[in-house]
């Protein structure tokens, strides 16, 4: 499965994804391009990733987000 923000009316945007260490382990522009679990080729270890997210809506407001995912081992 791919990890992706909700979105709806979004012009910008930016995904970030780090490991609890603080590692970058993901970043995006694209919206429509999630994060798979991978980081350098090699599935990540399972646990709790922050994500952030900053960008606009089309009527210019800006928004910062932030949460959690957590990625399972299969």
């Amino acid at each position: 499965r791919i990890f992706h923000p909700v979105h709806n009316g979004v012009s910008e945007f930016h995904l970030t994804i780090f490991s609890k260490r603080g590692i970058l382990v993901f970043e995006s522009d694209d919206i429509n391009y999630g994060w798979d679990g991978y980081y350098k080729g090699q599935l990540c270890d399972p646990g709790v990733y922050v994500w952030k997210v900053r960008g606009k809506f089309i009527n210019s407001s800006e928004f910062n987000k932030m949460g959690d995912v957590t990625l399972l081992k299969n």
